[in-house]
């Protein structure tokens, strides 16, 4: 727009300065001059009263236009704005839901656990409590048996020992026995 109007600014002068330059050179009398002169003068007002009145419509028009596109703009960044403030909440909310919703799961996570470990803290407790009755149990079985066989065998010792005793080895035939036999083995 600066462009244009610079560019009538100087076509107005320039041809006002061709006109003037013309009129001067002309071979004409004075009066016939100020004539032709004041005649250009008015033809040339009248020109630039055209040029001023087309510029001060498309100022207008121009302005107008401005106005519109400046009102369309600031209506848009208003939808913008409402929109992404409507998002905004939206994503805020949403992200409520889901910190409500995560913190309940987690809540109902933790409760589980806990009863889960009461569980199994009961359940160890009962395999100890059956274990320990099993062990008792063994233990005294087992007491039982080592009596048992602890009885037989000294029953058996006795009965070894009133055999021996009954029998009653010569030991200088055994130490015969023993001195012939660790010779043959050690001929030396």
């Amino acid at each position: 727009m600066a462009k244009r109007g610079k560019f009538l600014a100087g076509a107005l002068i320039g041809g006002a300065a061709a006109a003037a330059a013309a009129l001067l050179l002309a071979p004409k009398s004075g009066k016939e001059l100020r004539e032709d002169l004041a005649k250009k003068t008015d033809d040339w007002l009248d020109l630039a009263s055209d040029y001023t009145d087309d510029f001060v419509t498309k100022t207008s028009e121009m302005r107008s236009i401005v106005k519109e596109r400046a009102s369309d703009l600031s209506d848009q960044a208003n939808d913008l704005a409402s929109t992404v403030k409507g998002k905004v909440t939206d994503s805020m909310d949403d992200i409520d839901d889901i910190t409500s919703d995560t913190l309940e799961d987690l809540k109902r996570q933790s409760s589980d656990l806990s009863d889960r470990f009461r569980k199994a803290a009961s359940d160890a407790k009962d395999v100890a409590e059956d274990a320990s009755e099993d062990i008792v149990i063994d233990v005294k079985e087992t007491n039982e048996d080592v009596k048992e066989t602890v009885s037989e065998g000294a029953e058996a010792l006795v009965d070894k020992t009133k055999e021996l005793n009954a029998e009653k080895p010569d030991f200088a035939e055994v130490k015969e026995e023993l001195k012939e036999e660790i010779e043959k083995n050690n001929p030396e």
